[in-house]
């Protein structure tokens, strides 16, 4: 009777989960011929497949959007697998104890070129493709697992194997899609995805109802152009106008889709390869139970805004309830989140002053705690949306210059009105890299479309020291640097009319900066993840502030 009883209390205190079922490694090579790396050793690379089966019904999947809609195994799971690509001490005893995670930025891999002031790639194999090291001789752990599931047919592009959302019985689930343009120069033609990504293919390229769009302006009246002088290419992949689609020119296409991919799929298959490896290990990747103790995110610009998302929605509690991430660092992200778990998203799509408008993006919340909008009367935040205390992490936020102007950085800690400085929660640092653009440029400057050349000023080595701060910060409590942002109160942070840039020769300040706006994608799109309306209807805009000049103009 007391065994039977001992062997129950096991079977509760150790929750069974078969969210990484198998682990396939395809190559498994050293780095750099083995060399060492400082204290650490030599490292090793490996690479492969990542297969899931999660349980639809469990409380952890339920916020993946579509996840009752998507195709069962025997087992009642849904199936799917993610690329991996992992660096690694050879001997894992050796390392800080740390499994670094990038969020890959449509697929690629940035961190060892950003830390390591290396040429970096999808494959580094050479001595100037991982720099000076930095990041192997702190010892961390570092690997990357695909998220997202449109990203282009290149190689080494990191990619999840998503599943197909299907209406009971196998039907087909049809919804609008919305591609916005503009052409650079005049042209006959234009993809429908973003950049280059995996277009959803038009259902019906005949459909009357399907309607295109032109506007001169982001706020300005659209014109519809008439259905006769256009028509989708034969794959349904693009448009065609026969007289041309005009330069600098805002075109945007509604049209019907089908077969919408199950997108949340891609971050719970990070929450449930770092828990894998953080609370059991992983033998097929040689790290055992107990080798991995900690675990930090960093994201840069779309990667950024992944982990403001993968926080709102509540991933950072895995299918068993522990804690996945320890830290969070989304960098350049502005106050931005994406469409990285609803119905047709765009995970590639951005809210950027020159393309990719009214995408669900810069969209409220905005703040880690709660705030109501007095527009809407909606209260939310990003750290309490869905996510308990108990599984919040230490929270990095960098942001440059840019992202203020150009990412509508103010709104992650102001208040919805732009008249007050907002609360940042005791786990939450923000840091402004003053006067730095979204990414470093090389030295010298070259000029690309800006009225100013490309600004080199190189913030890497303050992101350094902040990696090493957030890595002892979840180590052992130790305090990272105050909160380093310009503020409401002190008069550093103002509205753009209050901006004190002195007149310069050849120099134009932008007149406004880049909007966030109240925008209504259905009255399914918060609760479900469904967007019924497109475009969707635009209200007024959020207070945005920039940061103020000092005498020099910096």
């Amino acid at each position: 009777m007391i065994l039977r009883t001992l062997v129950a209390v096991l079977l509760v205190a150790v929750p069974a989960s078969a969210d990484v079922v198998r682990i396939e490694v395809k190559s498994r090579t050293p780095v750099l011929a083995g060399q060492a790396f400082g204290s650490i050793g030599p490292y090793e690379r490996l690479a492969g497949t990542i297969y899931f089966a999660i349980d639809p019904s469990n409380t952890a999947n339920q916020i993946i959007a579509d996840i009752d809609q998507a195709p069962r195994n025997a087992a009642g799971k849904v199936e799917f697998s993610s690329d991996f690509y992992l660096l690694k001490p050879v001997d894992p005893s050796r390392g800080n104890g740390t499994i670094l995670y990038e969020v890959s930025n449509r697929g690629g891999k940035g961190m060892v070129g950003f830390f390591n002031y290396a040429q970096g790639g999808a494959d580094p194999q050479t001595a100037p493709q991982f720099g000076d090291g930095f990041l192997l001789e702190q010892g961390f752990t570092l690997i990357w697992i695909g998220w997202q599931f449109d990203v282009p047919q290149r190689e080494g592009i990191m990619r999840v194997y998503a599943p197909i959302a299907k209406e009971a019985g196998g039907r087909a689930i049809t919804g609008l899609v919305r591609s916005d343009f503009v052409p650079p120069a005049r042209a006959t033609e234009a993809w429908l995805a973003d950049r280059g990504h995996q277009a959803y293919v038009v259902s019906d390229r005949n459909d009357p109802a399907t309607v295109m769009t032109v506007r001169d302006t982001v706020e300005g009246a659209r014109r519809t152009i008439p259905r006769d002088q256009w028509q989708f290419s034969d794959d349904g992949k693009s448009v065609r106008m026969a007289a041309g689609f005009e330069p600098k020119k805002i075109y945007e296409v509604v049209y019907r889709a089908q077969d919408p991919a199950v997108v949340g799929v891609g971050p719970a298959a990070i929450r449930d390869t770092i828990s894998k490896v953080k609370y059991g290990g992983a033998a097929e990747l040689g790290l055992p139970a107990g080798a991995i103790k900690r675990s930090i995110a960093f994201g840069i610009s779309q990667s950024g805004r992944f982990l403001r998302t993968f926080l709102y929605y509540g991933f950072n509690e895995d299918e068993a309830h522990r804690k996945v991430f320890d830290g969070v660092m989304p960098h350049v992200a502005g106050s931005g989140r994406g469409s990285f778990n609803h119905r047709f998203a765009q995970p590639s799509r951005d809210g950027h002053p020159f393309i990719n408008f009214f995408y669900p993006t810069d969209i409220f919340p905005f703040t880690d705690a709660e705030q109501t909008d007095p527009e809407t009367g909606i209260t939310d935040g990003l750290l309490t949306h869905a996510l308990k205390p108990a599984f919040q992490p230490n929270i990095f936020y960098t942001n440059s210059s840019y992202e203020y102007w150009g990412r509508a950085a103010s709104l992650f800690h102001t208040t919805v009105d732009g008249t007050k400085d907002a609360r940042l929660p005791a786990n939450v640092r923000g840091y402004l890299l003053s006067a730095g653009q979204h990414g470093v440029a090389g030295f010298p400057p070259s000029r690309s479309i800006g009225q100013q050349m490309n600004n080199p000023l190189d913030y890497r080595w303050a992101m350094r020291s902040l990696l090493v701060s957030m890595n002892r910060w979840v180590t052992d409590g130790t305090a990272p640097p105050a909160r380093a942002l310009p503020r409401v109160e002190n008069g550093t942070l103002v509205t753009r009319d209050k901006l004190k840039f002195a007149k310069l020769q050849a120099v134009n300040v932008p007149a406004v900066p880049h909007k966030a706006y109240r925008g209504d994608y259905g009255p399914d799109f918060i609760t479900k993840g469904v967007v019924t309306q497109e475009p969707p209807a635009i209200k007024s805009a959020f207070a945005i502030l920039v940061p103020q000049v000092d005498a020099d103009g910096n």
